[in-house]
């Protein structure tokens, strides 16, 4: 079995929890994931849902490449790209930071959940560790991808960065809510989400209550106006401000909650839907549990605007560009549900024998060594 280092982006909850998925599937394989290595905008701190579940396994933390959204609501693009130049030093000191890590431990193989700076080492250091890329973001380099019309430039330096996460990986796995052929001419490998094993166990049962996830905290605003029209709705919604750690009932009917992974999937059992920055995975966890969510970007941020048109395609639910709630009270009713679906294709998945096939040697008759690329079952 094969040791291995994860190195992931650290904003937002989302590479993080895919990171907490793929250790439990490679302990339940055999496998170990001896060391994480997050990478964060300015210190930001790790936060306690991954800490707590990685105990003393060896850590480290340094600084790379994050959206930049100003004072604002929405993404600054400008500022955004103008990092790669102002703070290329500092990332460079990462990438020699994370070497460092990687020469300490002595893994078989690396796994790299988008993390930017895995790339920038992989092209410093010309390391002969083998090393496999997965995330949302690598499907979108797929030729049999769906990607929306609008803003062209956007999508061009997403992809740009997405090709820099990827130096020196051997294959890239890009998930996704459904199934769409691999691209065999980049290496890209269809698979799908990467669900922790607590929301698979869960019973989801119907409520009345919604459920909003905020990946900024001033997007708060728009729910806020908009609950102290309807008060009838009861709503729960996850942020991270930095002036309120606790829970901050805002009124009868809406409270505000601190990033909490238990608590967050406790709500998701009981509620009626999502109301969701588009992360994609809010949307995968949701679409398992068979709640419809309503996907609304982040102005600007052309990865979330990818992903609710690709959810929106998929089944998950309605796409919109405010937090307009009444646009979610109107589709709730319509909602046609694809769980059956979803779960199986979630279910088809084999991210044991990727990590295996990631370290695996060289077989000189290949007669002898007969297997599917994809690592997937035959149903694909």
């Amino acid at each position: 079995m094969g040791r291995f280092i994860f190195t992931i982006q650290g904003e937002g909850r989302g590479h993080l929890t895919q990171a907490i998925s793929l250790t439990q599937i490679a302990r339940e394989a055999g496998h170990e994931v001896i060391g994480y290595a997050v990478g964060s905008f300015e210190g930001r701190k790790i936060p306690c849902f991954f800490a707590d579940f990685i105990g003393n396994t060896p850590i480290i933390q340094y600084e790379s490449p994050s959206i930049n959204y100003g004072k604002g609501k929405s993404v600054q693009l400008g500022k955004t790209a103008m990092q790669a130049f102002t703070k290329f030093g500092t990332y460079w000191k990462s990438a020699t930071q994370l070497g460092e890590f990687i020469e300490a431990l002595q893994p078989d193989g690396i796994v790299n959940f988008y993390e930017s700076i895995t790339g920038l080492y992989n092209l410093k250091s010309g390391s002969k560790v083998p090393c496999m890329s997965i995330g949302h973001q690598y499907l979108l380099l797929n030729e049999n991808f769906e990607s929306i019309a609008e803003k062209a430039l956007d999508r061009f330096l997403l992809n740009i960065n997405t090709k820099i996460t990827a130096i020196g990986s051997k294959k890239l796995l890009g998930l996704s809510f459904r199934y769409i052929p691999n691209d065999t001419k980049r290496n890209i490998i269809t698979v799908p989400p990467l669900l922790r094993q607590e929301v698979k166990s869960i019973q989801p049962q119907s409520g009345e209550s919604w459920l909003a996830y905020l990946t900024h905290h001033r997007l708060a605003d728009e729910i806020m106006a908009w609950s102290e029209k309807h008060p009838s709705v009861k709503l729960d919604c996850f942020w991270d401000h930095p002036s309120h750690k606790s829970v901050y009932a805002y009124s009868e009917s809406l409270t505000f909650h601190p990033i909490d992974a238990e608590k967050y999937l406790a709500k998701m059992t009981h509620c009626a839907g999502l109301i969701s920055t588009a992360g994609f995975e809010s949307v995968a966890e949701a679409m398992y549990l068979g709640k419809p969510v309503m996907m609304v970007p982040v102005p600007n941020h052309i990865e979330q605007m990818i992903n609710a048109h690709d959810g929106e395609l998929s089944g998950a639910g309605v796409k919109a560009k405010t937090f307009d709630l009444d646009i979610f009270h109107a589709y709730l009713p319509k909602h046609v549900s694809v769980q059956d679906n979803y779960q199986h294709w979630v279910h088809q998945a084999n991210f044991a024998y990727q990590l295996t096939d990631l370290i695996r040697k060289p077989v000189e008759n290949p007669r002898f060594s007969p297997r599917n690329e994809s690592g997937l079952s035959a149903s694909w």
